[in-house]
């Protein structure tokens, strides 16, 4: 099985490009587990993300992303995930958007970071996050990180 991608001739030249990372880390028994944090506007169960950063490459964007919403700390891998497409409100109106996913191994939360208290930040196995997020395409990226990381043991 592939990495889900949306080609971006499928997609119309005004979709949002963003960046996002998947992050995951192991729990003091060895399993592993998915950070989501919530989404400042509705509160929904989500991944970091937002646009690319100048002069970053996309897995280091993704990085920021991770620790200026969660302060998050680890690996990202340089190498995409996947990416997944949603409906991002905006001022009013609903804009399409595509995320490319990194997949970043944390290391460490800090404890002061850009978006403390504006969101909410919690573990979760790979079965529950793929309950509570909403967008099939992210739900579809977190089944892949599990079968990334658990079948192949790293």
């Amino acid at each position: 099985m592939g990495a889900p991608r949306t080609r971006d001739e499928d997609l119309d030249p005004s979709t949002i490009k963003q960046v996002g990372a998947l992050p995951v880390e192991k729990d003091p028994q060895g399993n592993w587990r998915v950070i989501l944090i919530t989404t400042r506007d509705s509160g929904r169960w989500s991944i970091p993300k937002g646009n690319p950063i100048k002069d970053l490459g996309p897995s280091k964007s993704a990085a920021e992303e991770a620790f200026e919403e969660g302060g998050l700390l680890g690996e990202t891998d340089q190498k995409s995930l996947g990416s997944y497409v949603f409906w991002k409100r905006r001022s009013g109106h609903w804009e399409l958007a595509r995320v490319d996913v990194f997949l970043m191994r944390v290391q460490s939360q800090a404890i002061d970071y850009k978006e403390k208290g504006l969101r909410r930040v919690e573990r979760f196995s790979f079965e529950d996050a793929e309950e509570v997020v909403v967008e099939p395409g992210l739900k579809t990226l977190i089944d892949l990180a599990r079968k990334t990381l658990v079948e192949s043991k790293s």
